[in-house]
Order: structure tokens, then C-alpha cells, then sequence
């Protein structure tokens, strides 16, 4: 799996292009900047807490569901 790595820039001029409203825009550029600067990286056991199971990477999420954005 390939990924680009856009500009706040890039991101907001394909959203406002697909429809979405400016407000909402920011809002997604707001949360890849939160993300990008690591402070979503808390680890919890919820997910083996909840599931019985434990949680998968990003990366394996990624490659059971590659097809998906093909």
C-alpha cells in the first residue's frame, strides 16, 4: 500500500472540491495535525477489554482492507 503525504494545503483544496463545507474542512485538517504531532498515541487494553482479543495495527487493519480503497 502506497499513501502521499498531502499539505494541510492539498487536504483542504480536495475537500472543499468533493463538497465539504469549510468548516468541516478545517475540522479534518485540525485532527491530522493533532495526529501528526503524536498526541492521539495513547495505548489503552480497551480493546482487549471490550473485543476478547487484541487490538490490531494500523498497518494490519491496513492490509485486510487494502481492496477497499483501490
Amino acid at each position: 500500500m502506497h499513501t502521499l503525504d498531502l499539505t494541510p494545503a492539498q487536504v483542504r483544496e480536495q475537500l472543499l472540491a468533493s463538497g465539504m463545507p469549510e468548516v468541516y474542512a478545517e475540522g479534518v485538517i485540525a485532527g491530522c495535525a493533532y495526529v501528526r504531532r503524536g498526541r492521539n498515541d495513547v495505548i489503552t487494553g480497551d480493546v482487549e477489554e471490550v473485543l476478547g482479543r487484541r487490538a490490531r495495527t494500523y498497518r494490519e487493519w491496513a492490509q485486510d482492507h487494502k481492496g477497499a480503497f483501490a
